[in-house]
């Protein structure tokens, strides 16, 4: 047995691995995964099956249809941050939370984002990816959304207490900068 063989090979972050896809995809790539849930387009639906391929992501993570939809948002938040400038969307020191208090999103969309299930959380993670596009605060890490959309509820919920505690946190810092 060599060397390298008795190692596993470091596993990719999937997520760290499709936010550093967007600025490789064409800008028809980028757009058609910004209008997957206006669309569902084939086109799509085969540039989310390749970046998922690249990521190196199990079979088994994506296979279901459940699975697949949140893999699906994920690249729509990525490709809707990464905009028609192609920037790599995720950046793991970014915070999620403060960056939605520097974007201006109010207190009450946090609590409608924090506190959404099923459906309606879907709704409310394309309108903050979208909210956060508009207003420059790109690159973010994603790794927070992939949690709250995620399968682990315990993973979700750590989520949702992390992104209000950055924002909660990031409005008390402005709060004691402007006395």
């Amino acid at each position: 047995m060599q060397p390298d063989e008795a190692t596993p090979p470091a596993e990719k972050d999937p997520v760290a691995s499709i936010g550093g896809q967007m600025p490789l995809l064409s800008t028809g790539e980028r757009a058609a995964l910004r209008r997957t849930f206006l669309t569902n387009s084939a086109q799509a639906q085969g540039v989310l099956i390749g970046l998922l391929h690249r990521a190196a992501l199990p079979d088994a993570a994506w296979r279901s249809p459940a699975a697949l939809q949140r893999w699906r948002l994920l690249a729509h938040v990525a490709a809707t941050l990464s905009g028609t400038a192609a920037i790599n969307p995720h950046a793991p020191g970014q915070r999620l939370g403060r960056a939605l208090h520097a974007a201006g999103y109010s207190v009450n969309r946090l609590m409608r984002l924090t506190t959404a299930r099923g459906p309606a959380l879907i709704d409310q993670v394309v309108r903050a990816a979208r909210y956060l596009a508009q207003a420059g605060q790109a690159p973010v890490d994603l790794r927070p959304i992939r949690a709250l959309i995620g399968d682990d509820p315990d993973r979700a919920e750590r989520a949702r207490i992390d992104i209000a505690r950055d924002y909660f946190a990031a409005e008390y810092a402005q709060g004691r900068d402007s006395q």
